[in-house]
């Protein structure tokens, strides 16, 4: 009888290995999953450079009638078209030069767009900051202004947003300028993701 119990206590210690064994098995199963994902974005927020000149970019008015128009109203890009320069030759009071400067997302992000600055590059200097921001002429007849700027959000894939500049013949003591007052600017602005 001692060896049936033997026997069947080493058959029943079997059977709990065999069980014990399945049971691990079962359980020490890896599960492995292997593969590749690629997020592909990019990011281009920058001054639409084709807009240099023409309706709807500069648009100038002569402050005394009969007087000599503004010229030199232009706009150069730099910096990654992160930069635009702009420049004005104005003889009388009351002629005015104003730019719109149109900033475009060409990126699959969306863009907050910052502030714009302004410094002066040549004839003169500038005060104050961002939208507050006034550039004189060197004599002190021409100014140019950063007026406000139509939305600070820019859409992925072609959004887009305007600044104003204007530059201004201010002093009204001066009735005219045979060689005009030059003043050129540069207005930079920063854009960060949506």
């Amino acid at each position: 009888m001692t060896n049936n119990r033997k026997n069947i206590m080493i058959a029943m210690l079997l059977a709990v290995l065999v069980v014990m064994a399945v049971a691990y098995a079962a359980f020490s199963t890896a599960l492995t999953i292997n593969g590749t994902a690629t997020i592909s974005s990019s990011w281009d927020v920058k001054f639409d450079s084709t807009k240099t000149s023409g309706t709807g970019v500069i648009a100038t008015t002569i402050g005394k009638t009969g007087g000599t128009a503004p010229s030199g109203g232009t706009i150069a890009y730099s910096n990654g078209d992160t930069t635009a320069t702009l420049g004005a030759t104005l003889y009388q009071p009351g002629d005015t030069v104003v730019y719109t400067l149109t900033v475009k997302n060409s990126g699959s992000l969306a863009a907050t767009l910052g502030t714009p600055t302004m410094t002066a590059t040549s004839g003169g200097s500038c005060s104050g900051s961002g939208t507050s921001t006034v550039c004189t002429s060197t004599a002190g007849h021409v100014e140019f202004t950063i007026g406000s700027f139509s939305k600070t959000s820019l859409t992925a894939n072609g959004g887009t947003a305007t600044i104003n500049v204007t530059a201004k013949f201010k002093n009204t003591t001066v009735s005219n300028l045979a060689s005009g007052e030059q003043l050129k600017v540069a207005v930079t602005f920063s854009a960060t993701q949506a």
